[in-house]
Parts: C-alpha cells; structure tokens; sequence
C-alpha cells in the first residue's frame, strides 16, 4: 500500500506544532509534528516492507466487503489514520501545558483541556471527508468511524465501539470542522449499525490499524528519544541459516538416514516409528503448502516437539513470506521444556515471552539499552517466539496497547498451537472462528497438535480456511503394541464406585518400590492423600501451588531413579516431563486421562509396560466446572473404549454435539452473537469472551524457601516499584530479573474477596508471616483455608 502522495493537512506544516521534546546534555531537543508523524509513516512502510503489511490490509479491505471506488477510499483513510493519529497535538493546551512551547501560551485558554487523542479523531474525520470529495457509502461511512475511533484510543485502551459518542459532543474553540455537523451526530449510529460489512474480517482490520498506529508511534518515539532506529527482527532468506543447523542435529541426521533406506535403521524400534510419522508429516505438509491450518495428532512419546520444529521450518521454505516462527504453550512448563530443547539449535535467534522468564537483552551487560529491550519484549520482536497461550490471544483479542503489539509480528508467521484442548471448550467454536479468519486474512500458518487433538473445524458452520491433518490415519499409528501396548489399563477400582482414600493407599503400596504417581482432581485431596501415605512410603506432593524450583527438585528425583509415590493434581497432565512406572488416577476428562497416561513409561522402553489404575473419588465438576466433557467420561463403557483404543474423534464428535447445541440457543451464548460484537467493534466484549484464565489476584505469602528469602525477594520488588532513577523500561527489564523467584511465593486466588489485612503492592497480595502455611515446603491449603474463612481456591 503506497503511502506516496499522502497530502498532510496545512495546519501540520506549521513546524511551531511540536511533537516531542527531550532534554539531553542540558540542550533541549524537539521534534516537530510534522516530523514525527513523517518518521510514523516510515515505521509502517517498514513493516510493509519486512511482514508485507500492505498486502494483508488490501486483503482484509476486500475481504470487509468492499468493492469498487470504495477499496481506494478505505486505503486512503486507512494510511491517513497512521499518519494523523497525532494530529490532535495542534491543541494549544497539549503545546503549552504538555510540551511546554512558548509559542501557545497566549492561545492554551482555546482548549478546555490537553487531550489529544480524541482531537486527533475529530481532526480526522474532518480531514477525510474533505479528501474524499465525493459522499462516501454508508460502509465507507462506517469505516471512517471506526479508524476515528482507533486513533480516539491510541493512548489508551480499546473499549466498546457501540459506546463511543464523544466526538457529537466536540466543543472545541481551537478547531472548527469545516463539514456538516451531521457527520458526528451519526457517530454513535454507525457504530452501533449491523449488516454492512464482514464482522471478523472488519474486526480484525481495525485491530491491525490500532496495532500499526500504537507500534509504529512507539517505534518512531523510540527513534526519537534514542537517537536510533527501531530494527524489526525477521528470519531471512527462508529460514536457510535455521534449517542448516537443524537438518546437521544428531536426531535428524537419524530421521533422514531412515528415509533413504529403512531396512538400515539401526535404532530402537519406536524411533522407527517415530520417524515413520515424522516423514508423514512432513510430506503431507510439503503437498498440501497451500492450507493455512495444520492439524498434527500423534500418540504421546511420538516426538511432536522435533515434528514441529521440522514442520515450521518447511514452512519457511515452501513460502518466503513466512518470516517469523510463535510456539504457542498453555503452560509455562511446557515453554520450559522446550526451550532447553530449542535453544542449542537457534540460540540467539529464539526468546522466550512469559510472566516468569527476564526480558532478553543485548550488549555486554554493562551497558544494556532498556528502551530497546523491553520494546522488543513487548512486540515479541525477535525471529522466533515460545510464549504462552495468554500472550497470544492478548495479541488476538487483547485491548491494551503492548498486548496488541505482537499482532504486528503474527502476520505472516508461522504458529504452533501446543496442547489446544487444554482451551477452556466453552469456547471452541468461538476460537477456532477467529483462528480460521486470522489464519487466511494475516497469512499465518497455524499447526495445531495434540496427542488428543479436537478438530475444531467441525464446529464451523462455514469454512473459509483450509485446514489439512498430516496424519491421515492417526489410528494405525495409535494402535502399533509400541504406542497402546506401552500402558495397559486397569479400570477394576471403578466397580468400587466412590473409593475410599484408606482402600486407595492399600492399593498404591503395593508398588511403593515403584516410581508411582497419583494423581487427584482437587489440590485438597491430594494433601489429604499425601499425609495418609507419607509414613509408609516415600512419598512427594507437587501440585500447581509448588514453585517451578520445588517442581525442578521433584522431576530430578524422579530422573535419578529414585522410587517414590509421586501424589500430584492435573498440572503434572502436560506440563511436567516425567516418566512413571504405575500410575493411579482419579478420573475427570477423557483427554486428561490421556494426557496422565503419557506420564507412564513415557519412554516406551519399560520392560512388561506401564500400568495405570482409574478410580472415581472427587467430582470433577468442582474443578471443571462447565467443560462440556463432564457428560463424556470413562464411567461410560463406550467412552472407556474409545480411551483404550485411542479413538478420541469419537469422543469429541459427542462434544461438539453438545458444543453446538448449548451455543445455538436464543441467548447470549449463541454464537452469532461474535458478529454483533465484532461488526460494532465491542473490544471489551469480545476480550472477555476470549479471556482463557478468569479473574484472579495473586497472593505472596513470603517464607524462606532453601536459599530464596522470600521476604528479601518482596522488598527488591518494593525498591524497584519506588526506584524514581530507573525509567519504566528499565523498571519493567528489572522486574522481569525477578519475577520467577517472585512466582515461588506467589499463589493465583480466583476469588474477587480481597484478603483482609494484606498489603497490596504492584497488583500483589502480601501476607505477613507466611511460614504459618507452609508445611515441608508446601502449602498448607488448609491452614490457609481456615485463615481466610474458607475463600482461598
């Protein structure tokens, strides 16, 4: 999209306007309007440039519904958003009172306040219809309102479009528009009105507009303030230098010695296997280079973290627009794993984006750009990106300014979904409609995988995207004696109905020189099992409330062979790589008792195999409250099978039955209900019907844990919240130094009942004296229980 050409209103020529200033050296430097909004424009050509930004946009106009005259008039407006989003700075009270520019003092009495974003989209709307000439269509009509309402928010965060008015109210004396005032009486009318145009693909666009206005004005901000330019960082050339590295790794050197001859493979026999669906995958990819999501089902120990990293750099090589690589995690354990994994291949070409890990940063140590940093951080700015599931959908459906950052560096990348029925179920159909459009209209190349993966685009009604399974029989591989004969299953305790905790432990001990792992549904029952069995075996508890140190003990135990009964709750289903010899288990969710079943020998070298047990105590409805799973369970016989021979589609295909029937009904859970909120652009909305994890506060309970002080650790994060030296993106780096030693005390309440007496600090919880609840280095739920009255979890 060309941005030659672009006529800037008078009033921005006037360099008097200024649009930043910065003391340095005891010289004060300033930037005029003009210039900043110039350099704004060359951060999105950039981006044009390096991620075909220009492209994606042409797409989404057309895919919006417009035609004809209408598409030039739409690009117009959509370029002149970027380059006027500051244009509301002319306000003589921002020059004066803001800026401090001599040249607006006799004038600042014009304006009633400094604002100026909301001027900017006043400004706007005034500038376009005048560039327009002609009477723009009611769908253009609407879309300039919307792009008005982008730039009204560029300070702030998105809200719901069906409420915004202030533009009818403008009473301004510093700017008089020169159009008919009816334009902005019929602001709340078009952002309210339905039917005009595509909803997703409209939602979607004007999420990128307020994507490229945000990042481009920070990345040309940032140029000013630093003196440099903002480098977007891209994988070039198709990924040759990454693929080199991989393809001379020891394990594919292995996998492709085994494609040229089979018959000379000389290892294990379930490497040949795992080889076999590797090749699959890899070749039904290479034929099918055209789709945009990729469905990845295989067993689990079948090596789908090496599938992926091969899949994504095909990726690269088939399509020289794919320049950026997001693996996608519901588990900071899981992100862990992996990157130990990734990182002896990429290296410096990887970064790591969650709550716990520091923010990467350059140069020798001593001298670290903090500015540059955290931008990076924020935009995912790097050539390959392992982040969680939040961050992602916050770069999806996020209203803030950093969370929509990366939505920027998602087009035109390729992205692994790990674990997707891990997504709260109550919103497949929701999840798997905004992924599909995002996949086509941002040229992303989505691969979705699992040991139990849904095939969510059954859930559509309509499928605009083209969606391809690279296994095309996953059952001839799930059925091999390697894969099901690895844990044979035992469903005897079930016709006890409610087992008691006393029968369950006569049961466990049997096997206590055993590597033994129980799992329950609730965090109670599990220490309630745990002080049970802890005098008559060795027994560990490790549940969510354990720090990843504690979690890091406990699977090094494990590894050194250690025979212990390991009592745990689901976060050890897919977020902790263990490798069991008998496991027990409460039962809950069809795919949950898969992914226990992929803790037991793992490694599918166990002589005899492993075995698990299945037992009913908790109800799992307590925990998974509202997943429609609940009325599938291993309790029914058919179900039961279905786990035995791996036949999840059948499992889900119960699912979706259900799934489609609770969000077909009258009310608001139907799922049209999305194109309503996204055709009026309800970003609230939306984000919280897309909001994976529910509202929480998080509570620090400090104690001394091994050498972490958790009271030292509270007080570095109080000194750094009140470090007036440090600017706030050396703050947010410095924050990053310690937020995995802060997460060893910090415990998510999903309780809106703030704690009585807690200090609050920084969005924590601190409660004094916390080695009142803990016990042998765990949690003592219920002495905190009875503390609170019951309200913790």
């Amino acid at each position: 999209m060309k941005t030659e050409g672009l006529v800037p209103p008078q009033l921005m020529l006037d360099d008097r306007y200024l649009a930043h200033t910065k003391d340095s050296d005891g010289h004060r430097r300033v930037e005029t309007l003009s210039e900043h909004s110039e350099l704004t424009l060359r951060y999105y050509e950039r981006y044009c440039d390096r991620k075909r930004i220009d492209e994606i946009v042409e797409g989404l106009i057309f895919a919006c519904g417009f035609r004809g005259q209408e598409i030039p008039k739409v690009r117009l407006m959509f370029v002149h958003a970027i380059y006027l989003h500051d244009i509301g700075k002319t306000n003589p009270r921002y020059q004066y009172d803001v800026l401090k520019n001599d040249s607006f003092r006799g004038q600042r009495q014009r304006a009633s306040n400094s604002n100026h974003a909301l001027a900017s989209a006043y400004m706007y709307v005034d500038y376009m219809y005048k560039l327009l000439e002609e009477e723009p269509t009611s769908m253009v009509e609407k879309c300039l309102v919307a792009f008005a309402y982008c730039i009204s928010k560029h300070h702030g965060r998105l809200g719901n479009g069906s409420e915004f008015s202030e533009l009818e109210t403008w009473e301004e004396e510093y700017y008089k528009c020169e159009v008919d005032g009816r334009v902005f009486e019929d602001v709340r009318f078009y952002m309210q009105e339905q039917g005009t145009v595509e909803p997703i693909p409209f939602y979607i666009l004007c999420r990128l507009l307020y994507a490229l206005i945000t990042g481009c004005d920070y990345c040309a901000t940032q140029e000013f303030m630093a003196g440099s330019a903002v480098e977007l960082s891209v994988i070039t050339n198709g990924g040759k230098e990454l693929a080199r590295v991989y393809d001379d790794s020891e394990r594919c050197r292995s996998i492709r010695q085994y494609q040229r001859d089979p018959s000379a493979f000389s290892g294990e026999p379930i490497n040949a296997l795992r080889n076999q669906i590797f090749l699959e995958a890899e070749r039904n990819l290479l034929a099918k280079a055209d789709s945009d999501i990729y469905y990845l089902e295989a067993p689990t120990g079948a090596g789908k973290t090496n599938m992926a990293v091969n899949l994504a750099l095909r990726v690269l090589e088939v399509d020289n627009s794919i320049n950026n690589v997001f693996y996608v995690f519901p588990f900071n354990t899981l992100v862990e794993q992996t990157s130990e994994y990734l990182r002896p291949l990429f290296g410096g070409k990887m970064a790591v984006v969650n709550s716990i890990t520091p923010v990467l940063v350059g140069g020798d140590g001593q001298n670290v750009d903090y500015e540059v940093a955290w931008l990076d951080h924020i935009s995912n700015n790097y050539p390959i990106v392992l982040t969680s599931h939040v961050n992602f959908f916050n770069a999806l459906f996020g209203c803030g300014r950093g969370q929509c950052f990366p939505l920027l560096k998602i087009c035109n990348s390729v992205v692994v979904l790990d674990e997707i029925q891990s997504y709260k179920n109550s919103i497949w159909r929701e999840i798997i409609g905004f992924l599909q459009k995002y996949a086509r209209l941002l040229h992303m190349k989505i691969i979705i995988m699992s040991a139990t993966l849904p095939q969510l685009d059954r859930l559509l009604k309509n499928v605009d995207a083209q969606f391809t399974a690279l296994i095309e029989s996953p059952d001839r591989y799930y059925s091999h004696p390697l894969f099901q004969g690895r844990v044979r299953l035992d469903f005897s305790l079930l016709e006890q109905h409610r087992i008691s905790l006393e029968r369950l432990k006569e049961e466990v001990l049997r096997f206590r020189d055993k590597q033994v792992l129980v799992e329950f549904v609730k965090k109670k029952t599990a220490m309630e099992f745990y002080k049970l069995c802890k005098d008559d075996c060795n027994a560990v508890l490790l549940t969510g409330d354990d720090s990843a140190a504690r979690r890091g003990e406990v699977i090094a135990r494990i590894r050194g062979g250690e025979s212990l009964v390991l009592v745990a709750t689901q976060v050890i289903e897919a977020g902790v790589d263990i490798d069991m010899e008998v496991g027990f288990k409460d039962i809950s969710l069809p795919d949950a008792e898969e992914q226990f079943l992929g803790r037991i020998n793992r490694s599918c070298l166990r002589p005899g195999g492993g075995i698990a047990y299945f037992f009913d105590y908790d109800d799992p409805a307590t925990v998974y409250k509202g997943d429609a799973r609940l009325r599938h369970s291993i309790l029914d016989p058919d179900v039961r099978l279905c786990l035995e021979k791996k036949r999840f589609a059948e499992v889900y295909a119960r699912v979706f039955k259900d799934l489609i029937a609770r969000t077909s009904k009258p009310n608001q859970k139907n799922i049209a209900n999305v194109d309503k909120q996204c055709v009026q652009l309800n970003f609230r909305v939306i984000e919280d019907q897309m909001r994976l994890i529910g509202p929480s506060f998080q509570l620090f309970i400090p104690y001394v844990l091994g050498e972490v002080d958790g009271y030292q650790v509270w007080q570095e994060f109080k000194e750094l919240g009140s470090n007036q030296a440090f600017s706030y993106a050396q703050r947010m780096v410095e924050y990053s130094r310690i937020a995995l030693r802060m997460s060893y005390f910090t415990f998510q309440v999903f309780r809106d009942k703030i704690p009585e007496g807690a200090e609050e600090y920084g969005g924590y919880y601190f409660l004094d004296g916390g080695e009142r609840f803990i016990d042998g280095g765990v949690l003592n739920r219920e002495a905190l229980e009875k503390y609170y009255g019951g309200i913790f979890l």
